[in-house]
């Protein structure tokens, strides 16, 4: 499987976290995935995915992304499962 080699965040200003936000995933084989992070910025347990600051501060150790300390973590298993359950998402 492939490895993650970084992640970044975009979302649109104006709309709520929770309606825009999208997790960019870059892989090592030149692919990359775009993960809605709408149903995650819902769940009030995730509230650094409705900062519009702390959103930006996800990180990668190859495996995961994740939100630094105590944020949400997904391996790329849950986000290949994620991305079939919503129908699609690469590039």
């Amino acid at each position: 499987m492939a490895t993650i080699t970084g992640v970044s965040i975009d979302f649109e200003e104006t709309l709520p976290m929770s309606e825009s936000a999208l997790a960019i995933i870059h892989l090592d084989n030149n692919g990359s995935l775009f993960l809605s992070l709408r149903k995650m910025a819902n769940d009030p347990a995730n509230d650094v995915l409705r900062d519009h600051k702390r959103v930006h501060h996800v990180k990668t150790d190859g495996h995961s992304i994740f939100w630094p300390p105590d944020g949400p973590r997904l391996t790329l298993d849950e986000i290949m499962e994620m991305l079939r359950e919503d129908g699609g998402g690469s590039g």
